[in-house]
Order: structure tokens, then C-alpha cells, then sequence
């Protein structure tokens, strides 16, 4: 989970530091709000809305700050080969290269500590997580045909990074009845 220092990050590198931590929701949502919104918001003004890379930070922004969230908790990700990595390398494929080798414009030092700092909230995030893994564990046990709490032990699964236990356990919640339209869990 350790990122590299670097002299200079374009959005590719970004990105690639990025597939090493394999963030979570929330913590890909906070490089949306510190340093995505960033490049997106110069980029509008020296470049223009209609500007390719100004477009595709915004599509970036988006899919940092509630995208990549949406997909998980609507059941987008249940195979055991959906991981943050290729969520992310999805995103990037097809994008040009102009928009790929685009030179972020904070400083080096700032995006490496904020890629630092968002390794450590994950690692944090996954020990914290699979304490409420535990419970909700038991809980199944008490009642093994709730879909509801095999959909929550999926979610679980999904950020601690137990990708085939996931899958497992979306399907068992599919079985069982669960639906995304009428699940109450609508974001983590």
C-alpha cells in the first residue's frame, strides 16, 4: 500500500497511486475533495468548460466524490475481479492521452502526503471495518435469511479487500431477495 514520491503527478500517475492503496469509497471521496476539485476548478478557468481535460476531471471528480460509491452499494461490484483497481482502471480506459498526461497542478509534496495520509485512513479503515464485520457475522447467524444483512456483509467483505467472500456473499443476498430498488442502504 505504499505510494511513491514523486518530482511531478500527472492524472495517470495519480491514478496509478491510487490502485496501489485501493481506496474505499470514502477515501477516494476525500482526493475528490482535496485534490480533484482542485485540478477541475483551475482547469475550468485557464481552460474552459468545454475543454477536454477540464471534461474529463470533471467525470473524475464525479466519480471520486459519489460514483464509485453508487456502483458499490447498487451491486455493480459483486464479482470477485471487481476491486478498487479495476474500477479505477475502467474509469481511465478510453480516455485520451492528453487527459492522462495532464501535470497536476498542486504541489508534489502536497499530493504525496494526501496519498500518505489516504494509505494510513485505509488501513485504519479496513481494522475498523472488519470489527463490524464480526458483528454483523453474528447477527447472520441469528438470522441467516435476511438479505438485508448478507447485502451489508458483502459491503464489508468488499472494503477489507475479501473480494471472493463478497462475491459469495452477494450472491447469497441475491437468493435470498435482495434488490438494489429496495434495499435501505443507500450509501456507506
Amino acid at each position: 500500500m505504499s505510494v511513491s514520491k514523486r518530482e511531478k503527478y500527472s492524472v495517470k500517475d495519480l491514478l496509478n497511486d491510487l490502485k496501489k492503496i485501493e481506496p474505499s469509497p470514502s477515501v477516494l471521496s476525500k482526493i475528490g475533495t482535496e485534490l480533484i476539485y482542485f485540478e477541475w476548478s483551475c482547469c475550468e478557468s485557464e481552460l474552459g468548460s468545454d475543454h477536454a481535460v477540464t471534461k474529463h476531471l470533471g467525470d473524475l471528480l464525479e466519480f471520486a466524490q459519489s460514483g464509485f460509491e453508487k456502483r458499490l452499494v447498487s451491486g455493480e461490484f459483486w464479482r470477485a475481479k471487481d476491486t478498487p483497481r479495476s474500477a479505477l482502471n475502467e474509469f481511465a480506459k478510453g480516455r485520451p492521452d492528453e487527459f492522462l498526461s495532464h501535470t497536476l497542478r498542486r504541489a508534489p509534496d502536497y499530493i504525496y502526503g494526501l496519498l500518505k495520509q489516504a494509505a494510513k485512513s485505509r488501513k485504519k479503515e479496513i481494522k475498523e471495518y472488519k470489527k463490524v464485520q464480526r458483528k454483523i457475522k453474528k447477527e447472520i447467524k441469528a438470522d441467516p435469511d435476511n438479505p438485508e444483512l448478507w447485502n451489508q456483509l458483502r459491503l464489508l467483505l468488499w472494503i477489507t479487500g475479501d473480494y471472493a467472500e463478497s462475491s459469495k456473499a452477494f450472491q447469497t443476498a441475491k437468493k435470498l431477495g435482495w434488490t438494489s430498488d429496495a434495499t435501505y442502504l443507500v450509501a456507506l
